[in-house]
């Protein structure tokens, strides 16, 4: 288990204040937050890169020392993968994950090998120099060198950010895969909130400072106490009906006949569903999700789950 006791970060101005928190193995944790707001220096923090300035960072009940008392940065048994990768470009792939454990029996060393380039499908391009592969690729890469010598916690800086959604769900797919087969723990941060909504089994969100509780992806999406927080996860509506504003999400809807009146604008096929655009009395623009088009639609009622 890993945990922040009361971490705070100066860098001029405060950064971090008074942080506490708690993960635990086999948990998946996003930590989201805008850009600037200190997520990677709290990874860097829970990897024993960074020195906070005041709190403690106990691993498995015992305190941490202090980075700078430190021959070596980092701490026993915390993998960390940032932005740029860092593999031997001129290496193969399997040569790259293979590195990391050399000092393994060769029998063990070989097996662990072939069971990270099956976990995160990397067996055809298992010969491929890293500088010819993609950048999605070199990122399961980073992510299998980084876990082959089977750390208990994996923490991630910004893994979608250069990525499409379809490479999303497959990175997804991997990090579960992992946590069910080796029980690894993941602390991964995002600027996007959508995407970690689907991999997270909690999402905590740190703004101005403070790090929120942590939350279901189920309760952090529907509900919520700030709208602007709310916005990090996906669309939001917002309509004024006499003195009061209203908050909702796409798919918190039903249609009605004498509900709030609304006019049909436009429609997206984006998939499976339909965006539906109307608008209010207001001229307020509205998002709803439908599995067909709403062309008829006069009125709805906002329905909170």
């Amino acid at each position: 288990m890993i945990e922040l006791r009361q971490i705070e970060l100066n860098f001029q101005k405060p950064i971090l204040k008074c942080l506490n928190l708690i993960v635990k193995r086999g948990e998946i944790l996003g930590l989201v937050g805008k850009s600037g707001a200190g997520k990677s220096s709290l990874l860097k923090i829970c990897a024993g890169l960074l020195d906070p300035d005041n709190g403690q960072v106990l691993i498995d009940g015992i305190i941490q020392p202090r980075v700078r008392n430190k021959l070596v940065p980092g701490f026993d048994g915390i993998a960390i993968v940032n932005q740029d990768f860092k593999l031997d470009p001129f290496h193969s792939v399997e040569e790259n994950i293979r590195e990391a454990i050399l000092h393994w029996p060769y029998e063990k060393r070989d097996k662990r090998v072939q069971k990270l380039l099956r976990l995160f499908g990397l067996r055809e391009i298992s010969s491929t120099k890293a500088h010819l592969i993609s950048g999605g690729e070199q990122q399961r890469v980073a992510i299998a060198r980084a876990i082959a010598d089977q750390p208990a916690y994996l923490l991630l800086d910004e893994p979608f950010g250069h990525l499409d959604a379809h490479l999303r769900q497959k990175l997804s797919a991997h990090l579960i895969d992992l946590r069910d087969e080796e029980q690894t723990g993941i602390i991964l941060v995002s600027h996007e909130g959508q995407d970690v909504l689907g991999l997270c089994d909690h999402i905590s969100i740190l703004q101005n400072g403070k790090l929120s509780k942590k939350q279901h992806p189920e309760a952090i999406y529907y509900h919520y106490k700030a709208p602007e927080r709310a916005r990090l996860f996906g669309p939001l509506n917002t309509i004024k009906i006499e003195d009061n504003i209203f908050h909702f999400r796409p798919d918190e809807y039903r249609l009605s006949v004498n509900g709030i009146p609304v006019r049909f604008e436009k429609a997206m096929f984006v998939g499976g569903l339909y965006h539906n655009y109307v608008r209010s009395n207001n001229n307020e623009r509205i998002l709803l999700y439908a599995f067909e088009k709403l062309t008829d639609i006069t009125a709805l009622e906002i329905q909170k789950k």
